[in-house]
């Protein structure tokens, strides 16, 4: 007895008493599990509820033939995947390819040959098993599939806030950072009047006032960039801008700061002769405070503070070198220092004393900025002995065909 097939159900269809009899106790033998039907209509019933794994299926009945049987079968989609054998006349050429029209898998002829019988019935037996078990695999990859989708679905959902909340937390941060700069010298400048009010010369009132007044007017640039970023609108008046002259007023407004001022060694070397060039007035002036105080910031435990600010120019390009003489940067942070987030400095709580800070948005904040200019930064740096940082943007020409 076959162990392998004793779960599987073959049905037998015919009209012929004889020949029930003899395929029940062949296919009985052998392990399988019989049921018979002598018409088409109870044969149609029976597949119905008991749901053979197999059909051997006599053409001429009572009834309705075959092959309306089979039709019929094979028109229900709770039967149609279940094989017919058809039972057909050796001779009977014409019914064994009718038969495969109407769906039969394959047929047996009479008088039956006993190994034929079992060989063709296991062999599609084994063909169902691996049918129903490749449906069902598809059907998991299906499931799997539309599981994976609504996953994905889910996680890009996810992603998308995620990455909705960065962007705010970016622009808090990068707002923060670049209202820094300018807060600061209003702090100084008032602290300056405050203390010293009654001692300085008007001389002197006035020009802290002047430089609260750029202070505020950049400070008000800033939120209206922010602003219009966040209406995902492309905020660029564009004028035409000197170089050297935006360079000493923000040299100037730095002055401001005592330390700065006082501690700092400073030279300063400007070609007179650079062409103005269309840029945001704010956007530049922000460069240049963010790598000016990065070089003020690296020199702050060194005891020989020099700085050393430059412009020049050739054929195609104008460059703005800042040279410190601070602390340096590692070979192996070199490629770091303008990815957002990154910074060498301690967070505002962890410093110590008076220790520069940073939130590593200051650089990245330079790169974006320089990026509608078609602008870019170089640096070289050594540690322990400095850094110089090169502000490089295309002339007019080149800026005008690129």
């Amino acid at each position: 007895m076959n162990n392998n097939s004793e779960r599987n159900i073959i049905l037998i269809v015919d009209d012929h008493q004889t020949n029930l009899n003899l395929l029940f106790q062949l296919l009985r033998n052998v392990g399988f599990k019989v049921l018979i039907s002598m018409d088409g209509e109870s044969a149609i019933e029976q597949t119905y509820y008991a749901q053979p794994d197999l059909i051997l299926l006599d053409v001429m009945m009572p009834g309705i033939d075959g092959f309306e049987t089979c039709r019929q079968i094979k028109s229900n989609p709770s039967t149609c995947d279940i094989p017919i054998i058809f039972m057909t006349a050796l001779s009977d050429t014409e019914n064994k390819v009718k038969g495969f029209q109407y769906g039969a898998v394959d047929y047996i002829t009479k008088p039956f040959q006993y190994e034929e019988v079992i060989s063709r019935v296991q062999t599609h037996i084994t063909m169902q098993k691996l049918r129903q078990s490749l449906k069902e695999k598809n059907q998991e990859l299906s499931d799997l599939n539309n599981n994976l989708e609504r996953l994905v679905e889910q996680k890009t959902r996810e992603l998308n806030q995620r990455e909705k909340a960065a962007i705010v937390g970016r622009l808090t941060q990068g707002m923060v950072h670049n209202l820094k700069n300018p807060i600061q010298t209003i702090q100084t400048c008032t602290d300056l009047i405050e203390i010293h009010a009654s001692k300085l010369e008007e001389e002197t009132v006035i020009e802290c006032i002047n430089y609260i007044n750029v202070a505020v007017k950049n400070i008000n640039q800033i939120m209206d960039n922010l602003m219009a970023k966040s209406r995902s609108e492309q905020y660029e008046e564009r004028v035409p801008v000197n170089l050297n002259l935006l360079l000493q007023r923000e040299l100037k407004l730095l002055e401001a700061n005592l330390h700065f001022k006082h501690q700092i060694r400073k030279t300063y070397s400007f070609d007179e002769t650079l062409p103005s060039i269309l840029l945001i007035d704010s956007h530049i002036s922000q460069i240049f405070h963010n790598l000016i105080n990065n070089a003020i910031d690296s020199m702050w435990q060194k005891h020989c503070k020099e700085l050393r600010i430059s412009t020049q120019q050739d054929s195609e390009k104008i460059y703005l070198e800042i040279q410190d003489s601070g602390c340096g940067i590692a070979p192996e942070n070199l490629s770091k220092i303008f990815d957002p987030f990154y910074t060498s400095k301690p967070i505002k709580d962890s410093a110590i004393g008076d220790e520069p800070t940073g939130t590593g948005l200051g650089l990245y904040t330079c790169l974006e900025l320089l990026r509608p200019f078609q602008g870019e930064i170089t640096v070289k740096s050594e540690l322990n002995q400095g850094s110089t940082f090169i502000v490089i943007l295309p002339k007019p020409s080149s800026l005008e065909s690129s």
